[in-house]
């Protein structure tokens, strides 16, 4: 690539980033739309050549690495641990909620297991950074409630982050083998478990120690070095370099040096994650935008309802009042930052096909778009609903409420030892659900595969071979089911 095409597209790229970002600021809408549109622009009006896609995608590769990075060491994990019991009991109850509404309008709307499962992953988080910058310009809630929220996208990150890891191998379509699959899922488990454990705890040792003995800008190159040396590590064994930037932000997150070394990646992290959303709108065709805006609404109706609803569920399973579970609701109902990373591997990886991709990059437009109006409007929307909810509903849900009401009550009124065991069940129930949902997924997405290598290795009829892998599943799942009973 010869440098004046490499400088002229930088040119282009950034310049007409920043007057978009301008402009959407005097709006008060977040400045990705402005790196969306501008991978729009580029692609559908101004055109491209190789050298603006050679530029695009190594700028847009920095800028997810980058990106994950950022969103790992903004994580508080002391934070987390002290204060997230209420934000993990919303989680619980919103993640698996938006996950199933996916899948289950991915597979109405006719695509297939892993399109819907996919679907189901881009569809389970909202967007930190808009999000905080709408409620903070609304001050619709207080700061405690607000960080209620923060800590729950937290745990869609982290979440979303595993979902990741789990799509990449079923991504790679029918090409990988059922021994493939399995050394995939076991590398997986290893990498996640030694990262959340040796990782978290002798990395940030490791940084804190060459601080005392270093100055700021060494120690941030080492820990630019690190986000590379785990990101390349994870592509390695299959997985996407996602996954090891985001660990290596959580593992500067509890270091001494984290404000360093923020400080230090600000400027590279403005501009390349900038890339990186350019990038996500190069892919969008405007035609195929327009052609398929039933679908941008559909996708865009299901989050919302469905985000409205499950956190206003988790809400009051919590505990919560119905006030601040119904603004927070609203406040959520923006896509995430995972839904356009997610969006664009599966298109990269051909799972989602041209008009899936920009209807779902249209419908997270959509909803940033409208989330300031929403969450404005949200006392008043609450005010009516109250006004001309049924008397009858009413009295329904006061009643329930103060069922809900009295168990919380008896729990803090009771021994330590009662209100341990109950949140060791509660935690234990959690777990058990992921775990099922976990073993559905996997045999749901080695189903056809395994059942043709067994036939090849082994001889006899796939349907036969199909009616085992069923009974092994069955089996399987009879001991968590058992103790989920328990």
């Amino acid at each position: 690539m010869e440098e004046t095409a490499l400088f002229t597209m930088m040119a282009l790229l950034v310049v007409l980033a920043s007057l978009s970002s301008i402009i959407l600021g005097k709006l008060k809408l977040p400045s990705i739309i402005g790196f969306l549109l501008t991978g729009i622009i580029i692609v559908n009006y101004i055109g491209t050549t190789d050298d603006t896609t050679a530029v695009i995608d190594i700028f847009s590769d920095l800028g997810l690495v980058l990106l994950m990075f950022t969103i790992g060491i903004e994580i508080d994990i002391s934070k987390l641990r002290t204060q997230g019991k209420f934000a993990i009991s919303i989680a619980i109850i919103q993640i698996p909620v938006m996950i199933f509404a996916g899948m289950i309008t991915g597979t109405a709307l006719g695509y297939g297991s892993i399109q819907s499962i996919t679907l189901g992953a881009v569809l389970s988080g909202a967007s930190t950074a808009v999000v905080l910058a709408v409620l903070t310009a609304n001050k619709v809630l207080d700061q405690g409630k607000t960080e209620i929220l923060v800590l729950v996208m937290i745990i869609e990150d982290i979440s979303q982050v595993v979902m990741i890891s789990m799509l990449t191998p079923m991504m790679t379509g029918e090409s990988l083998s059922t021994d493939s699959l399995l050394v995939l899922l076991i590398n997986i488990a290893v990498f996640m478990i030694v990262c959340a454990t040796l990782g978290l705890k002798l990395v940030p040792k490791m940084i804190d120690w060459f601080y005392e003995h270093s100055n700021d800008e060494v120690i941030s190159l080492l820990c630019v070095g690190l986000l590379f040396a785990f990101s390349l590590l994870a592509n390695m064994i299959g997985l996407s370099v996602a996954i090891g930037a985001f660990f290596t932000g959580m593992m500067v997150s509890i270091s001494k040096p984290k404000e360093v070394v923020e400080k230090f990646v600000s400027p590279m992290k403005t501009l390349f994650i900038g890339m990186f959303f350019i990038s996500v709108g190069s892919k969008v065709s405007v035609d195929s935008l327009f052609a398929n805006l039933e679908l941008v609404l559909i996708l865009y109706i299901v989050f919302c309802a469905c985000m409205f609803v499950a956190v206003n569920t988790g809400y009051w399973v919590a505990g919560g009042d119905s006030r601040s579970g119904w603004i927070s609701a609203f406040s959520m109902c923006t896509m995430g930052e995972f839904a356009f990373i997610i969006s664009k591997m599966a298109f990269d990886n051909n799972i989602f096909d041209q008009s899936l991709y920009s209807s779902i990059i249209g419908a997270a437009i959509l909803s940033m778009f409208i989330l300031p109006l929403l969450v404005r409007t949200s006392e008043n929307s609450f005010e009516a609903a109250n006004s001309i909810c049924p008397s009858i509903l009413k009295k329904f849900l006061a009643a329930v409420t103060k069922d809900r009401d009295l168990m919380y009550h008896g729990l803090t009124v009771a021994s330590y030892r009662t209100r341990d065991r109950f949140s060791k069940a509660l935690t234990n129930g959690a777990f058990l659900i992921l775990l099922i949902l976990f073993i559905e997924v996997v045999f749901f997405s080695i189903y056809d595969p395994l059942s043709a290598w067994l036939t090849a290795n082994f001889g006899g009829d796939q349907y036969q071979w199909r009616i085992g892998i069923l009974f092994a599943n069955t089996i399987i799942l009879l001991e968590p089911c058992r103790r989920m009973a328990k």
